[in-house]
């Protein structure tokens, strides 16, 4: 869903400038005739936590303030746009897009979420960081429920029929974090690791023992983060090394 907010991007550039560019994992670089053609080619990575006992939060601070956890409110979702926009705006696809766009893709990434297009969402792992002030959320986690397939191989990743309204109380599914964000000043106080801990504290009260997670490659920061908090990355399904596991020598694969 996300892919829509990449775009192409010509320049006329000399083969020295093009050669210069900075590379972008996210992007193909080509060039002919004095023209470089940048594409979008974005890969999604998939990665695994598995949940152990439920475990004591440490108290979060940004300098000197407090910061506190607390459940997501249904009157929070207004404020979660803007929130966004500024979480991913270094980063591919919305560094590329100008304010109104970001705040646009912002709030189509959060109101599919929140409608169901990424699977329920299990509201009791679902929570923001707050402080004091007139903005005061200033990160956010928001977790939904997806079939439980093999994620290293070609699945679709939202279910088909929607599931029985008592999915929660049978554990249905998997536990799919599908967005954590904090605004990018307070990025490195550790206020996304405090969110996953007490999503991870909600999800193994509930029954759960996973937890998956997606990044875009090229995303470093976001990778770095999902290693650091203990989530095992995932072979990609498309990767040649599963190609032959799944189909032997690549030249017998099917087109």
């Amino acid at each position: 869903m996300i892919d829509r907010w990449f775009s192409m991007i010509k320049l006329p550039l000399t083969f020295d400038q093009f050669r210069r560019l900075p590379r972008n994992a996210s992007y193909k670089y080509e060039y002919g005739d004095g023209e470089t053609w940048i594409s979008p080619r974005p890969k999604q990575y998939h990665a695994m936590l598995e949940l152990g006992p439920a475990v004591e939060l440490t108290p979060l601070r940004v300098d000197s303030e407090p910061v506190r956890v607390r459940a997501l409110q249904d009157a929070d979702w207004d404020q979660l746009p803007r929130l966004f926009a500024s979480a991913f705006s270094r980063v591919q696809p919305f560094a590329s897009l100008d304010e109104t766009d970001a705040l646009k893709a912002a709030h189509h990434c959060l109101d599919q979420t929140r409608d169901g297009g990424d699977g329920p969402v299990i509201a009791p792992a679902c929570f923001v960081a707050e402080m004091e002030g007139e903005d005061p959320i200033i990160g956010a986690i928001l977790v939904t429920n997806m079939p439980e397939v093999d994620l290293t191989d070609f699945h679709e990743l939202r279910w088909r029929e929607p599931p029985p309204p008592d999915w929660l109380e049978r554990r249905m599914g998997r536990p799919h974090l599908t967005w954590i964000f904090t605004h990018h000043i307070y990025a490195g106080y550790g206020v996304g690791t405090g969110l996953l801990a007490a999503s991870a504290n909600a999800l193994v009260g509930l029954g759960y023992e996973q937890l998956a997670s997606t990044f875009l490659l090229g995303n470093e920061s976001s990778m770095l983060w999902h290693w650091r908090n203990g989530f095992e990355l995932l072979a990609y399904p498309a990767s040649h090394r599963r190609l032959r596991e799944r189909y032997g020598p690549l030249d017998d694969a099917p087109a």
